[in-house]
């Protein structure tokens, strides 16, 4: 594992913001760590209880991100972290952070609009625009000011516009 990455330097700041405002746009350039630092951060800092969600465009990348984290704790794929594609589920009671894809997303707050059990989604890769990807934004966003409003939201992207996003 590489020993540092440039999101390295600004995981406090960005923990910091969440703890505050419960929601925030992260941009970095590519292979800076958002995907497989981001989340472990949010784990280690307890702003939540709750499971972290990530969102993933495509199912490779769901299974890489997950890989690629359990192995920074040296464990397995099903423990603390897990992932789920179509097709395809490895978590369990001790997973604490979700890798899934953009349809399971939209399943699970269609199945539970109070997203009970989940303390934060990650919308990663959100510059790879799609429908289900949007749309879960969208209730996610919809979630959190009805009925969630510790809800962490989080968007990050190598290349978004951040305020039309962070609006």
């Amino acid at each position: 594992m590489v020993d540092r990455l440039p999101i390295d330097d600004v995981l406090q700041q960005l923990t910091d913001a969440l703890a505050g405002q419960r929601r925030a746009v992260l941009r970095a350039p590519p292979g800076a760590g958002k995907t497989t630092r981001v989340p472990l951060a949010l784990l280690k800092s307890g702003l939540t209880q709750g499971r972290i969600v990530m969102l993933e465009p495509r199912r490779l990348a769901t299974r890489a991100a997950a890989r690629t984290m359990a192995a920074a704790l040296s464990e397995s794929v099903g423990q603390t972290v897990g992932f789920r594609v179509r097709g395809e589920t490895r978590v369990s009671k001790a997973t604490r952070i979700e890798v899934v894809t953009e349809g399971i997303l939209t399943r699970m707050i269609q199945s539970d609009p109070g997203l009970e059990g989940i303390g934060a989604l990650v919308f990663d890769e959100f510059h790879e625009r799609s429908l289900n990807a949007d749309l879960g934004l969208a209730l996610a966003l919809e979630c959190r000011t009805a009925l969630r409003q510790d809800l962490i939201l989080l968007v990050m992207s190598a290349t978004i516009d951040v305020a039309p996003v962070a609006a």
